[in-house]
């Protein structure tokens, strides 16, 4: 008889283990899930507030490509102007203040480097993840880093200097950016003056066709991420 109690107190004391065993990995399980859903969320959420920024991205980049071909356009006409030997016009000052400035991209990076922080692998999809490291990684960073640069050196060793000694502006009108040169035959024939304007279009030609580039990529991931979302019910 002791021995059929020990037996049972046995099976019971098991039973017991099996089932405080059970508790705890269910516990687990449970915690496991509901970890895995608050990634997801942060994920999905993470998703949707960098394609906002790269919607703010999108339109400084058309806002840059926008001015800045429109600056090109202008050194093309005062070539073509110097070249055909014309006589100045008041509409040349416009054009003329043209070579003082640029649009530089001022691009929005903030959802990025929180996703950086957070570890850029919560990105669950490799193909998106990939995607959207290399338009902040490389594509941005050309812009930033290697066109507007480019143009910051240049604008400050050479089109600045020239500028300041054969330009001024035109007290009046300042506000709308009207530029006289100092002596309009002399600056016809100098022949400085049309290196510095085809260097000028060579650089911002070479930056327009990178925004192009980027606007056309900017535009694929942001449909792409766009259709993550709502495949995974974020919409």
């Amino acid at each position: 008889m002791k021995k059929n109690k020990f037996t049972t107190y046995l099976f019971y004391a098991i039973g017991e283990i099996i089932l405080v065993v059970i508790g705890i990995l269910i516990a687990v399980s449970l915690n496991n899930l509901n970890e895995k859903r608050k990634l997801v969320q942060t994920e999905l959420k993470m998703l949707y507030e960098i394609n906002e920024n790269l919607k703010e991205c999108q339109l400084e980049i058309e806002g840059v490509l926008k001015n800045n071909s429109s600056s090109v356009n202008s050194y093309y006409l005062l070539l073509d102007h110097f070249e055909r030997r014309l006589p100045n016009q008041d509409t040349l000052n416009r054009y003329f203040a043209d070579l003082s400035g640029w649009s530089s991209p001022y691009l929005t990076f903030t959802a990025y480097e929180s996703l950086k922080q957070k570890g850029v692998d919560l990105i669950s999809n490799d193909s998106l993840r990939l995607k959207i490291t290399q338009i902040y990684e490389n594509h941005f960073n050309y812009l930033i880093n290697d066109w507007d640069r480019a143009e910051w050196r240049d604008s400050e060793s050479i089109v600045g200097p020239y500028f300041s000694k054969n330009f001024s502006f035109e007290v009046r009108s300042r506000s709308a950016g009207s530029v006289i040169p100092n002596d309009y035959n002399e600056l016809m024939n100098d022949r400085e003056f049309k290196n510095i304007l085809t260097m000028v279009i060579a650089n911002r030609e070479w930056g327009n066709t990178n925004c192009k580039d980027v606007l056309k990529r900017l535009s694929e991931l942001m449909k792409e991420i766009d259709l993550e979302l709502t495949e995974r019910g974020y919409y």
